[in-house]
């Protein structure tokens, strides 16, 4: 019997191919990365130290972290800055430039170790007149509004791979205008640069422009260490509008796998939410093929880290670009299941089908009381409903069983499982 499922949401095979995708080079696959936000302190408190802080030594002791610790060999390479490193001041010229007491030895110098390294360097801007956050300074950062062209081949001649792009300060006028304006003048650098769109379009639907301007673009948003933060980007994700594919990636923040930094200048994780909660944020961005980029102390590597970022089959199915992205594809409407206030599903299923043949799957429970029963049909996956499948649990590294037709587990609050059928 199958445990009170409605009809699937949308077929794998009715899933649209991304046309809009636009090529300079870079973008092929989900980027696989790190950066800055969260490591040193709680990145959505500012009432502390160490928020919004990076510099040339932690840069240093992430990347050999990342190179030692087994993220570099299974396609982690991008170490990106965020909100933190700029002066508070052009030069005389009119140039923008590095933090002097953060980074004395300059850009050039840091992007040439870390390249040394086999890993590409990312930073951060915002499309207006200043930034949106000083990260401790006493006055404003400058954005790149006026200086779109100029900003663009002093990062290329810094040897910048990503750049990702906020939507903060004065003279924000025209998303897609100042979006296409600052692509145009990254490309003319001639240096093949990522570009990560931040804010100042529309969520839903989100606008064709993205895709051909940029290599990913945010789905909703920040992404915060907390559940129900995790949650709405979750159901952003289920947005049948969003379809990805190479060069054209929906993304949905940054992960806070293990959680952020403790407020203290240390190696340690202060979470706000379970290793559950993380196991089915860290699940749903990648069967959606979202760039993973970790915003947590990846020097230290708690076990929940470990269980999700270096797990080689959950990172081959993000990284699976010849395939369609995962997407919603159905969801049970028994017991505790059903929509939520927000009409949303409780128990929604994420799927996709492999460049291998076999499929992957990511079962939840949204709910915040109750147990599910949740149930995956292989219809929605487009597999007969007398066909057998062998199931395994990715990130437990489990086999389950042979099922024939569907597969239904219980699930706790807040609790999911990422599967593999073949």
């Amino acid at each position: 019997m199958l445990f009170g499922v409605l009809a699937c949401a949308v077929v794998l095979s009715a899933i649209p191919s991304v046309t809009f995708a636009y090529n300079n080079g870079v973008g092929l696959k989900p980027a696989l990365g790190w950066n800055t936000w969260c490591t040193l302190s709680d990145c959505h408190n500012g009432d502390n130290q160490y928020f919004d802080r990076c510099n040339e030594w932690e840069l240093r002791e992430i990347a050999e972290a990342m190179v030692s610790n087994g993220m570099y060999d299974l396609g982690f390479r991008y170490i990106n800055l965020d909100d933190c490193w700029a002066a508070m001041e052009r030069d005389s010229e009119g140039n923008i430039q590095p933090d002097p007491q953060r980074f004395p030895s300059g850009m050039k110098s840091m992007a040439d170790y870390l390249h040394s390294k086999g890993l590409k360097f990312g930073l951060y801007t915002s499309m207006g007149s200043n930034t949106c956050n000083s990260g401790g300074r006493p006055s404003k950062i400058p954005g790149s509004f006026g200086h779109y062209d100029a900003d663009a081949k002093t990062f290329a001649s810094w040897g910048m791979d990503y750049v990702k792009v906020d939507w903060c300060g004065g003279d924000l006028i025209d998303p897609q205008a100042q979006h296409t304006a600052l692509s145009k003048a990254l490309n003319s650098t001639g240096r093949p640069i990522w570009l990560e769109l931040c804010r100042g379009y529309s969520y839903d639907p989100i606008p064709p422009y993205v895709g051909e301007v940029a290599q990913s673009w945010r789905i909703t948003g920040d992404h915060q260490d907390e559940w129900s933060n995790s949650k709405s980007v979750i159901e952003a994700f289920m947005n049948p509008s969003n379809i990805a594919g190479s060069y054209a990636w929906n993304y949905g923040d940054f992960l806070m796998t293990g959680g952020p930094g403790c407020d203290v200048n240390k190696t340690e994780h202060c979470p706000h939410q379970t290793d559950d909660e993380y196991r089915t944020t860290f699940s749903v961005w990648t069967i959606a093929s979202s760039p993973l980029i970790i915003a947590t102390d990846i020097r230290n590597l708690t076990s929940i880290m470990k269980e999700c970022l270096l797990n080689k089959e959950a990172l081959f199915i993000n990284q699976d670009y010849t395939s369609q992205a995962g997407k919603l594809i159905g969801q049970s409407n028994a017991g505790a299941c059903g929509s939520n206030s927000t009409g949303s599903p409780t128990c929604p299923v994420f799927g996709r089908k492999l460049s291998d043949g076999t499929h992957s799957a990511v079962l939840i429970n949204l709910g915040d009381t109750q147990a599910a029963n949740v149930t995956l049909s292989y219809s929605w996956l487009g597999v007969p409903a007398s066909q057998a499948l062998s199931v395994r649990n990715i990130l437990e590294q489990k086999e389950m069983g042979t099922f024939t037709g569907y597969f239904t587990t219980l699930l706790q609050p807040h609790e999911s499982i990422f599967i593999r059928l073949s």
